[in-house]
């Protein structure tokens, strides 16, 4: 079961198509939420909400979908980085981690410097260090929102024996890796991933 945290300005409804993508070729559950304040569901976007907000729906998909966290994989689309990573640090039997266009941090988007560091939110950089799962990493090469270093740093820091083969895509931004005939070889390399989880 995938559970699937998505990026900034979008909803469960738009991201709709993609998953019923994911589910049908890969063959799995495919779990799609909305942060507080997003789409359909109440509340204030704030980060300590999208925390509760995935500790939630990972509670109840290990309730009610797969039984076991093991058979649960935390997927973070840009924003969606933030509280995927939050939550793969602390469960350690979780399946899997993927990262999509994530950052670093939300404020290392806006300045490499570390003056700011006591208002930063979603330190993923510190987090990917705690996790205990397998953690595959995609970025664009001409991500303009969120430079591919950020995927880079991200992936050196995975402890070694988490880390696979990242996937950094050739000619696309931070929004399109999906898009076009990209969808085929994206939907190869997540199969690969999972499947690597079943070994």
């Amino acid at each position: 079961t995938l559970l699937y945290s998505h990026g900034n300005a979008t909803d469960c409804g738009a991201m709709s198509g993609l998953q019923a993508l994911i589910a049908k070729n890969i063959k799995c559950n495919v779990i799609v939420y909305d942060y507080s304040g997003y789409g359909e569901s109440g509340g204030v976007p704030m980060e300590k909400n999208t925390y509760r907000d995935v500790k939630m729906v990972y509670e109840w998909t290990v309730a009610n979908v797969t039984k076991s966290e093991s058979n649960v994989v935390l997927y973070g689309q840009s924003v969606g980085s933030g509280p995927s990573c939050y939550l793969a640090s602390r469960r350690e039997h979780v399946g899997g981690l993927v990262l999509h266009s994530p950052f670093t941090s939300g404020m290392r988007v806006l300045t490499p410097s570390r003056a700011l560091a006591c208002l930063d939110i979603f330190p993923n950089i510190d987090r990917i260090k705690k996790v205990s799962c397998p953690v595959f990493i995609i970025h664009g090469q001409k991500d303009v929102e969120v430079a591919l270093e950020h995927g880079q740093a991200l992936q050196v820091a995975v402890p070694d024996d988490c880390r696979t083969d990242p996937w950094w895509v050739p000619n696309k931004g931070h929004n399109d890796i999906t898009d076009g005939p990209a969808i085929r070889e994206y939907l190869q390399r997540l199969n690969r991933f999972m499947r690597s989880l079943d070994a």
